[in-house]
């Protein structure tokens, strides 16, 4: 005869089943909450993480308190509500402040002020932001017209600027100031669930899995309005559509080179990448993925690190900064030993997500002057 669980052995198992099944309707909330923060859709705006301390006389420096960005090296934005200006070297150090060279300052900054150091140089429109006149023009597309702002060059090559998930056009002027003095046509571009643009027919972001069709049909208009080429220029997310874009058949034969920062280049290792930045376990970002997908259909597999390594048909340029928080810089190390004849990578140390031009503006515009001599 078997012995009978003790009393207070039943009672442990059914303490041990309840915590399983706690736990483990827990990990599924969290996962589903992730998921639907992942895939609604988002207009990413300023944030103000710091604190302004001090301004120094003749607004000269600025005293923040350390946070988000604080330290980062090279000149950026700094944004506070109603004003922005300059921020540049980082001057002085302390364990709660940091203390950089400020200019430009544009409205009213004092102590006490929240503030945000911006990795986007630049705000407002290509003449707004960089007196570089241009025309408000829209793509066609199956979900309606995209507005994209076209700035005209002398070369026959375009350029196509493509943003982050989240971002907008004016992400790209930064690339827009680099490109518009070599003579490129460029072409920066929303897409489906942009502010001003249709929405996909779910309101759901899928995560550049449909979206990079609206880039492809980009091309199309580039193609049909004199350009005999173009160079295809992705941010982040955009990266990763870019690269869809040019292995494409469709518009594969019309690509001639591809800009790439900080790209995106693998959802499920990227969701891995920010599990592990908050001590999750990996299994998380594989739970979340699989709920993004089921949500929207997205096939996220067309943006694993696989089918965005294959083999490259045009040169590439890839920078990717050291200290990237969003995307796992291992990923585009990776990504130009799969192919280094075409792939000219630069790794900028101590540079964040989208960072590198403002981390080392010299380098960034000297290599990517060196890549597109080959269109001039």
């Amino acid at each position: 005869m078997r012995p009978v669980p003790s009393r207070a052995l039943r009672r442990g198992l059914v303490a041990v089943v309840v915590a399983i099944t706690v736990l483990a309707a827990a990990t599924i909330g969290l996962a589903w909450y992730s998921a639907v923060r992942l895939t609604d859709v988002v207009h990413v705006g300023p944030s103000y993480p710091l604190r302004v301390l001090s301004v120094g006389r003749a607004q000269r420096y600025v005293v923040l308190s350390r946070g988000p960005d604080a330290l980062e090296p090279g000149t950026f934005r700094l944004a506070w509500k109603g004003g922005q200006a300059v921020v540049g070297a980082v001057a002085a150090t302390t364990a709660s402040t940091v203390t950089r060279e400020l200019s430009a300052v544009v409205g009213h900054l004092s102590p006490g002020q929240a503030a945000g150091v911006q990795a986007d140089r630049y705000t407002g429109d290509p003449w707004q932001a960089l007196r570089i006149r241009f025309r408000s023009v829209r793509v066609p597309t199956p979900l309606g017209p995209m507005p994209a702002w076209y700035v005209p060059g002398a070369l026959h090559t375009w350029v196509i600027v493509v943003h982050g998930l989240g971002g907008s056009r004016a992400d790209g002027l930064s690339a827009i100031s680099l490109l518009h003095p070599l003579g490129f046509p460029t072409l920066a571009i929303t897409y489906r669930n942009d502010v001003g643009a249709p929405p996909s027919r779910d309101h759901l972001s899928h995560l550049g899995t449909t979206e990079w069709r609206d880039v492809g049909r980009a091309v199309d208009y580039a193609m049909s309005h004199g350009a005999s080429g173009v160079v295809l220029y992705g941010y982040s997310l955009g990266g990763a559509m870019c690269l869809v874009t040019a292995h494409d058949p469709a518009y594969s034969r019309h690509v001639e080179a591809i800009v790439l920062d900080s790209p995106l280049l693998g959802w499920r290792s990227t969701l891995a990448f920010q599990a592990s930045r908050v001590h999750l376990p990996a299994f998380m970002a594989a739970l979340v993925a699989t709920m993004a997908s089921w949500r929207t259909g997205a096939d996220l597999s067309m943006l694993s690190e696989p089918v965005l390594e294959r083999d490259l048909a045009v040169p590439a340029l890839l920078f990717q900064g050291t200290a990237d928080t969003v995307v796992p810089p291992y990923l585009a190390a990776r990504f130009a030993r799969a192919d280094r004849r075409l792939v000219t990578y630069v790794a900028v140390k101590g540079a964040d997500h989208v960072g590198a031009v403002g981390t080392d503006p010299s380098l960034y515009r000297a290599v990517l002057d060196r890549f597109l001599a080959r269109f001039r």
